[in-house]
C-alpha cells in the first residue's frame, strides 16, 4: 500500500487469513488451493481489470515500498515479465539453495535461475514478479517443465518456453522468510517478535 502502485489485494486458500485481512478493512480473494503463488495471483486478478499485477509474496515481510515501484515500472516500461535482483549479501553463503541465484545478461533479462551456486556473477533474487495480464495468462497455462520441476523454480518453465523476464537490480535484498532459521532472523530484526 505504501508503494501507491494501485489497488492491493491478498489473495489466500486460508479463511482464517482472509478474516484477518477483512478485519483491518483490506481487500481479501479467497483463492482454491495451488502449487504456488503465481496460480493463485492469476485466479485472484481475474476479478480485477487490471493490465498489469504484481505478484508479492507474503514471504518478504521487510521488501521495501522503493522495490514494489521499482517492479511495476520495469513491467510498464518494458511490456514483459518483471522481477528483482540485488547484489548477493555478504552474510549469506552462495552454497545456500533456499536463497535463488539469478544471472543477468547485458540486455537486461534474465538468462537463468537457481539454487545451485553455478557461476559466480550470481544475483540474490528477490522472489516477486510483474506480469501484463496476457503473459500471467501464459505462464499460468504454460506446463511446468523438467528443470522448473527438478528446482522447484516456476520461472525456469518461463524462460525454456521462450519468454524474456525483465530484471531490474535494487540496493539490496532483505532477507525473505522460507525456512525456520529465517523467520528466527526476520523476527530478531524486527525488534523480537514472537
Amino acid at each position: 500500500m505504501e508503494a501507491d502502485v494501485g489497488p492491493v489485494v491478498v489473495a489466500t486458500p486460508d479463511p482464517r487469513i482472509a478474516d484477518v485481512v477483512r478485519s483491518f478493512g483490506g481487500q481479501v480473494v479467497l483463492t482454491g488451493d495451488h502449487p504456488n503463488g503465481t496460480l493463485r495471483v492469476a485466479e485472484a486478478a481475474e476479478a480485477f481489470p487490471a493490465d498489469t499485477i504484481l505478484n508479492v509474496q507474503a514471504d518478504q515481510p521487510l521488501l521495501e515500498p522503493s522495490a514494489v515501484r521499482e517492479l511495476a515500472d520495469l513491467v510498464r516500461s518494458t511490456g514483459t515479465i518483471g522481477t528483482l535482483a540485488a547484489p548477493w549479501p555478504a552474510d549469506v553463503p552462495l552454497e545456500d539453495r533456499a536463497s535463488v541465484k539469478v544471472w543477468i545478461g547485458r540486455d537486461g533479462f534474465a538468462t537463468g535461475f537457481s539454487r545451485d551456486p553455478l557461476a559466480p556473477d550470481a544475483r540474490r533474487h528477490l522472489g516477486l514478479y510483474g506480469f501484463p495480464r496476457a503473459a500471467l495468462v501464459r505462464v499460468t497455462s504454460t506446463p511446468v517443465g523438467e528443470r522448473a520441476r527438478a528446482e522447484g523454480l516456476e520461472q525456469l518453465t518461463w524462460l525454456d518456453a521462450g519468454m524474456r523476464i525483465a530484471v531490474r537490480e535494487v540496493a539490496r535484498a532483505h532477507p525473505p522468510v522460507d525456512t525456520p532459521e529465517q523467520l528466527a532472523r526476520v523476527r530478531q530484526l524486527l525488534g523480537g517478535l514472537p
